[in-house]
């Protein structure tokens, strides 16, 4: 079996020797506002791009004061992103989009986009949704402040309401607990 690699970077250097490396697929959580140029590095390896919603930068998205409607600020920041993407070259069938749980929202609205991930599938329709919830530490606050070792049954059940509202790819840290969610979870997609 075929497995693709993915890198993370917001660095096109990076994403350049990675992709020279064998890398098919450059995850950029900054979704091209720190280094535009790696738009160029995927379209010169035809490789596969993740534009995730962030805010701000790595040190300072938790303090940012929340957004009112975080379900706009991240359409209207994907749309921009998949615009600077495809201006560079980008292919619209090479894109796949991330809400970006847990960079620079609160837990609140974490839970949130996750609720309405199927407006984000509607208004993205062309476009496969990644999602990343494994461990992070909104699961922990609902959990009573648990520790990410122990927040497999919330990652489990934030994962469930992802792929049921509209998720196309998870990014997980246990797999197979993971598998086995999504094939029972699948199936109940199906009948639905």
């Amino acid at each position: 079996m075929r497995v693709p690699i993915s890198v993370d970077t917001t660095k096109s250097v990076v994403a350049r020797a990675a992709l020279e490396a064998g890398a098919e697929i450059v995850n950029d959580i900054s979704a091209l506002r720190f280094d535009p140029a790696i738009a160029d590095e995927v379209v010169k390896a035809n490789a596969g791009l993740v534009l995730m919603h962030s805010r701000g930068t790595p040190k300072t998205m938790q303090q940012l004061p929340p957004v009112e409607d975080i379900l706009n600020e991240v359409v209207r920041g994907l749309r921009e992103s998949i615009a600077l993407a495809q201006e560079r070259g980008v292919a619209r069938d090479g894109i796949a989009i991330d809400p970006g749980i847990g960079f620079g929202k609160t837990a609140e609205q974490n839970i949130e986009l996750i609720a309405k991930l199927d407006q984000l599938a509607r208004a993205f329709a062309d476009f496969p949704i990644l999602v990343g919830t494994s461990r992070k530490a909104f699961i922990g606050k609902l959990l009573d402040n648990a520790p990410a070792n122990e927040r497999l049954n919330g990652t489990i059940a934030s994962i469930t309401a992802s792929v049921l509202n509209g998720a196309h790819i998870l990014r997980v840290h246990d797999v197979k607990p993971a598998v086995e969610a999504m094939r029972v979870a699948e199936a109940i997609r199906k009948v639905s």
